[in-house]
C-alpha cells in the first residue's frame, strides 16, 4: 500500500551483494533484454506501503508488486524451449476491496501487481541500484543537481493505439504534485519541484528544473512504485477501458475479488509468451497455498514461512526463496502518549530480544538488525553496528518513563501480509519479560490499511530493501510520503541535504550511514530483523522473475 515501496518503497534489494551503487549514469543506452537476463529495466522497489509502499516502500512497497524486463538477478526457470500461449493463474493474500487502479494510490499487493502489468514508469531501479531505462531511454542532470533533463522512448503505444508523448509525462507529474490526488510520490517531489519548474520543449524530451538539489532524483523514480505513467487527462481509475503501456491489457476488475489481463500484442518491448493472467485474491494463507497444492494456481505471492515445509519435497511444486527480502517495522507514533517519550523508545528497543525473534517467527530464516532500514552484510551497512539487547536497562528506562510496574500498550496488525502475524507475536513474547505487555489488535485485510496502519499509535508495516538514501523522503523526513512516526529530527534533515547535494559516490554511501545511526537513536521505529522470503510456483511455470521485490512475467511461458 502504502507505504513506497518500500515502495516503497525494498524493495534491493546480488541478493546481499546487490548494494554496490553507481549513483547515476549522466546517460543510458537501452539494452534488449535476452534470455539469460542481464538487464532488469523493469524493476521497481516497492517499500511499503503502497507498501508500501514500498515501501515500501512502503511505501511505504511486495513480491508481485511489479512486471520487469530480464532482471540481473532472481530466480529464472527453464523447462525447454519457452513457447507462446496459456494463461497464468496466480493466488494473491493481500487484497482488498477498496483496491485502487490509480498507481498513486494503490495500496495492495493485488493492486501494485495489476498497476505494474498495465502501466510502465520512466525508469526503474536494478538489484544494484542502478537506474535502467523504461520509457524514458536516458537522462542527463547538471553539476549542481538541480535540473534533470528526460529523453522519451519514441513510438511508444498506449493500449488504445495513441502515441506515448511527453505531454503524458507532463500530466502524470501534475498529478504526482497535485495534494488532492494524495499520490505516494508526493512526498518524495513535493520539496524539490513544481509545475512551474516542469516543461517538455518537444514531444520526447521533458526537463526538471528542481527548488533545491537532488542527485538521487532518477532513483527515487526508479524505486518508487507510484512512478508509473498515466494518459493525458485519465480520472477515471475504476477499471472501465483503463489503458497503459505496459505489458497486458486489463480486461477484468473485481476489487478484492480478482482481475484479468490479455497480452499487449503492441507492446513496445520484447514480445510476450502468456496469453494471459487470472488473478484470484485469497486472504487466507493456507487456502492461498492449497490453491497451488491443489493445482487450481499456478504461482502465489509470499506465503509465511511456517507454511514452507508444505511445498518443500513435492515434484510438482516449487519453492523459491529471497534472502533478506524485507525487514518488519514496528511503527510508534511520537505524537502520543507514551511513545512521545524517548525513554520509552529506548526500552521498547532494548527490550527487543532480535536473535530470538528470528528463532521464532522466522525459524532462523532471516537475520537480526539494528533498527536501520538496510540489511546487513550491504555496503550501505553502518559498519559495526549491532543491536543491543538489555532488558535490565529497559526496565529501568520504564521505571524513570513513569512505568514502574510495566507498560501496557496496543500494537496493530494483519495476517493478510505473510509472516507479520507471527512477527507480532514473537515480539509479543519477545518483550512481556521487561514489564512491556502488548495486546495485538488483529484487522482484516479489507480495515486495516486505513484503519490500523498509520491510523493507530503502534502499528506495524515492513520494507522491501530499498535504495537507501530515497528511505528518508519516504519515512524519516518532516514531508516524508510515509510519516510512521510524525516526527521530525533537524540533526537528520541535514545529513540528508548535504547528501542530496553531492554526486560523490562515496561520500553517498557515508552521509546515508550517518543519517541513519541518529535517525535510529531518534525515531520510533523498532526494526528488528529481516526476514527471507519465499513462494510457490508450479513446475510448469518458466521463466518467472523473481528478486526481492519485483515479479517479471514478461519471458514467462507455460509447459
Amino acid at each position: 500500500m502504502t507505504s513506497f515501496t518500500d515502495m516503497f518503497f525494498s524493495v534491493v534489494i546480488g541478493l546481499s551483494e546487490a548494494l554496490n551503487l553507481e549513483v547515476y549514469r549522466m546517460v543510458h543506452n537501452f539494452q534488449e533484454p535476452s534470455a539469460s537476463g542481464p538487464v532488469n529495466p523493469f524493476k521497481l522497489e516497492t517499500s511499503r506501503r503502497q507498501v508500501l509502499a514500498v515501501g515500501g516502500i512502503s511505501l511505504g512497497a511486495l513480491l508481485l508488486a511489479a512486471c520487469t524486463n530480464s532482471p540481473s538477478s532472481g530466480t529464472e526457470q527453464s523447462g525447454g524451449t519457452p513457447k507462446k500461449g496459456g494463461t497464468l493463474r496466480i493466488s494473491i493474500g493481500d487484497g482488498s476491496s477498496s483496491d485502487t487502479l490509480d498507481p498513486g494510490t494503490a495500496l495492495t499487493a493485488n493492486a501494485s501487481l495489476v498497476v505494474k502489468t498495465i502501466y510502465d514508469p520512466l525508469a526503474v531501479t536494478d538489484n544494484n541500484f542502478q537506474v535502467q531505462p523504461a520509457l524514458a531511454t536516458s537522462w542527463e542532470v547538471n553539476s549542481d543537481a538541480t535540473q534533470w533533463t528526460i529523453h522519451l522512448r519514441e513510438g511508444v503505444k498506449w493500449h488504445d493505439g495513441s502515441d506515448f508523448t511527453s505531454k503524458d509525462v507532463l500530466y502524470t507529474i501534475s498529478r504526482w504534485l497535485d495534494p488532492k490526488t494524495g499520490s505516494a510520490i508526493n512526498g518524495f517531489l513535493s520539496p524539490y519541484l513544481d509545475m512551474g519548474g516542469v516543461s517538455a520543449p518537444d514531444a520526447s524530451t521533458v526537463v526538471l528544473n528542481l527548488k533545491k538539489p537532488n542527485s538521487v532524483l532518477i532513483q527515487t523514480l526508479g524505486a518508487n512504485p507510484a512512478s508509473q505513467m498515466i494518459k493525458d487527462g485519465v480520472t477515471d481509475f475504476s477499471g472501465k477501458n483503463l489503458v497503459g503501456t505496459g505489458p497486458f491489457k486489463l480486461t477484468a476488475w473485481s476489487p478484492g475479488t480478482g482481475w484479468k489481463a490479455v497480452r499487449n500484442d503492441a507492446y513496445w518491448g520484447d514480445a510476450v509468451y502468456l496469453d494471459g493472467i487470472e488473478a484470484s485474491i485469497t486472504p487466507d494463507q493456507g487456502a492461498k497455498l492449497q490453491a497451488a497444492l491443489s493445482g487450481a494456481a499456478d504461482i502465489t505471492d509470499l506465503i509465511p514461512v511456517s507454511l514452507w515445509a508444505g511445498v518443500q519435497g513435492r515434484n510438482d511444486l516449487v519453492l523459491e526463496t529471497i534472502k533478506n527480502r524485507q525487514s518488519w517495522v514496528f511503527a510508534f507514533d511520537q505524537r502520543v502518549a507514551p511513545f512521545d517519550d524517548h525513554r520509552v523508545l529506548d526500552a521498547i528497543k532494548l527490550a527487543t530480544d532480535r536473535d530470538k525473534m528470528v528463532e521464532t517467527a522466522l525459524l532462523g530464516q532471516g537475520t537480526a538488525t539494528a533498527d536501520v532500514p538496510i540489511a546487513p552484510g550491504s555496503s550501505w551497512y553502518p559498519s559495526g553496528l549491532k543491536p543491543e539487547y538489555d532488558q535490565g536497562k529497559a526496565k529501568a528506562l520504564l521505571a524513570e518513563a513513569g512505568f514502574p510496574n510495566g507498560l501496557d500498550m496496543k500494537l496493530s496488525v494483519t495476517d493478510s501480509v505473510p509472516g507479520m502475524l507471527d512477527a507480532a507475536q514473537a515480539w509479543q513474547q519477545a518483550v512481556k519479560s521487561a514489564g512491556i505487555n502488548v495486546t495485538l489488535d488483529q484487522f482484516s485485510p479489507d480495515t486495516y490499511w486505513s484503519k490500523g496502519y498509520m491510523a493507530t499509535p503502534a502499528f506495524m508495516s515492513f520494507f522491501t530493501q530499498f535504495f537507501p538514501p530515497v528511505g528518508f523522503d519516504a519515512f524519516y523526513r518532516k514531508s516524508a510520503a510515509w510519516p510512521y512516526t510524525h516526527f521530525a529530527d533537524p540533526a537528520v534533515d541535514k545529513i540528508v541535504d548535504e547528501l542530496y547535494a553531492t554526486t560523490d559516490q562515496s561520500r553517498q554511501v557515508e552521509l546515508t550511514q550517518e543519517a541513519y545511526l541518529q535517525a535510529r537513536k531518534s525515531f520510533g521505529l523498532l526494526i528488528p530483523v529481516f526476514s527471507d522470503a519465499a513462494y510457490a510456483r508450479s513446475s510448469k511455470v518458466n521463466g518467472v522473475f523473481m528478486n526481492l521485490d519485483t515479479v517479471d512475467f514478461r519471458k514467462t511461458w507455460l509447459a
